[in-house]
């Protein structure tokens, strides 16, 4: 087999091993930037604290009304207990009793949608908590998935990198160092076919004699536009 042929063997490969490579970094850079479980994590924890606030503010709420409401019992016993004869202290304790009665009434209003907070804010945690059990699955579902195709990655780079060293033995030195320096200056692509009369990778027209060359089982060919390896099959 010629040069030129095994050169085009190569660059199949390395373009697999490169494609490969990037590939392999794609699904690493997926596994480690899926911030799902996190961000679902984050949303029951958040739900909660608002929770607990809730059930603080309630608990407060009906403490207060419980110290009002038997501040208005020692007021009433007091009012109506017939201990007090005084008409200036009689009056005053008519208005505490009104006066405990409209903020135990405003309490229990309060008292009220607080109840309806820690009912919105429970009904927050059970969506949140069911939403961070089915993201968990999703997440681990598509890591395997992922860890799989890895897995799989890297058994045929090992095994592109077996046939790569056999296909490096056969060709001459000089030629894979001029393959080298055309892969990093050409983005990769260090041999072209001939695709019709063109070079498959610029694009540049091939004279008659050029693709006559590049189809020599004996000669190794370039590109005399982009001075790639020319490989015509």
């Amino acid at each position: 087999m010629s040069h030129s042929f095994h050169l085009y063997q190569l660059q199949k490969i390395d373009t697999q091993l490169d494609q490969g490579a990037a590939r392999i970094l794609e699904i690493k850079t997926n596994i480690d930037g899926d911030r799902r479980v996190q961000d679902a994590q984050t949303l029951v924890d958040e739900s909660l604290a608002g929770l607990k606030a809730a059930q603080a503010q309630l608990t407060k709420i009906e403490q207060e009304t419980a110290a009002k409401r038997m501040k208005l019992e020692q007021s009433e016993s007091s009012l109506y207990g017939g201990k007090v004869k005084i008409p200036k202290e009689l009056q005053d304790l008519q208005h505490e009793v009104s006066s405990l009665k409209r903020i135990i009434s405003g309490l229990e209003d309060q008292q009220l949608e607080a109840m309806m907070k820690v009912e919105e804010d429970q009904a927050k945690c059970e969506s949140a908590g069911k939403h961070l059990v089915r993201i968990q699955g999703e997440s681990a579902s598509d890591h395997a998935v992922l860890a799989g195709e890895n897995g799989m990655l890297a058994a045929l780079m090992e095994r592109l990198q077996i046939e790569r060293a056999a296909i490096v033995n056969q060709v001459d030195s000089v030629f894979l160092e001029e393959y080298a320096r055309l892969r990093k200056n050409k983005r990769g692509v260090a041999v072209a076919t001939l695709s019709e009369d063109t070079c498959s990778a610029c694009g540049s027209l091939i004279t008659a004699a050029e693709r006559q060359i590049a189809r020599s089982p004996t000669q190794v060919s370039h590109c005399p536009s982009c001075g790639r390896f020319l490989y015509g099959g």
